[in-house]
């Protein structure tokens, strides 16, 4: 399993959290102290891993993507070093369809967009599809730009992009967890090997802060409320165990293991080897 940090992002607490209650924070908590925060920014880093089992070799989710017109200044036509050969990977799975992990599944080949992984599979749920090819998410659209239409349905028009059940298995190591909320078809993947489990999140867990306040959903959330459901599920579900988690955002990827918090909550133990 290999981390692919696209770059390393900032953001303001209250763009994602606008209902935070900032002065009620412990400014020495530890989710609020390096490498979590630096200078009353949370830190949230873009990118994908790359799994690798015996049968597939799988990408999950596409970071933002380069040359792509965004509306956010951080996102727009970016220029950056991409690790990821084309002919390596034969299944990406998109944890959700978001703007920040789609956006390398497609390049520019000089007239339009294309599949940058054209020997791939692409790996979607039919809620999450339906949504974002809807009318319903508009003001996404607008706050986050025309994504869809340059980084998905080009897979759609190639014939690479599959829909699959929000539980589907991929291979004997690997299958999707159903995680709604975030988005209506939003999932997690489940990796399981010679007796050891990792999950990789996607965005039920931005920021560590989450950890700490579970009940917490961001701003970019289309339900608020089933996505706490589904995250407070997966932290029951991996906490005190050996799991090892993979969120998306986390700074430069590294995978933890989620402890209960006597305080409350819960907390993270980076896993560096």
């Amino acid at each position: 399993m290999t981390p692919v940090v696209q770059f390393h992002y900032r953001v303001d607490p209250l763009l994602f959290f606008p209902d935070l209650d900032l002065a009620g924070l412990d400014p020495g908590a530890w989710y609020l102290r390096p490498p979590y925060c630096e200078d009353g920014f949370l830190v949230v880093d873009i990118g994908a891993f790359v799994v690798r089992t015996p049968e597939r070799t799988l990408l999950v989710d596409a970071g933002v993507g380069n040359g792509k017109a965004r509306p956010n200044a951080c996102f727009d036509r970016r220029a950056d070093e991409w690790l990821v050969a084309p002919g390596e990977i034969d299944t990406v799975v998109f944890t959700h369809l978001h703007v920040d992990h789609v956006g390398f599944a497609t390049r520019f080949d000089g007239s339009a967009w294309v599949p940058a992984f054209p020997d791939a599979r692409h790996l979607t749920t039919a809620a999450e599809l339906e949504y974002w090819t809807g009318t319903d998410p508009d003001g996404f659209r607008e706050r986050l730009g025309d994504y869809v239409g340059d980084s998905v349905l080009p897979l759609r028009a190639a014939g690479l992009l599959d829909v699959v059940a929000p539980d589907h298995r991929i291979c004997p190591e690997v299958r999707l967890l159903p995680a709604p909320g975030h988005t209506p078809g939003n999932v997690c993947v489940e990796v399981v090997s010679e007796g050891r489990r990792a999950v990789f999140a996607g965005d039920m867990v931005h920021h560590p802060l989450q950890l700490a306040r579970p009940s917490l959903s961001t701003d970019f959330c289309v339900h608020g409320a089933c996505a706490t459901h589904s995250r407070e599920a997966l932290l029951r579900d991996v906490a005190d165990t050996d799991t090892l988690l993979f969120p998306a955002h986390f700074p430069d990827a590294v995978p933890g293991r989620v402890v209960t918090d006597p305080a409350g909550g819960y907390r993270y133990e980076p896993v560096t080897r």
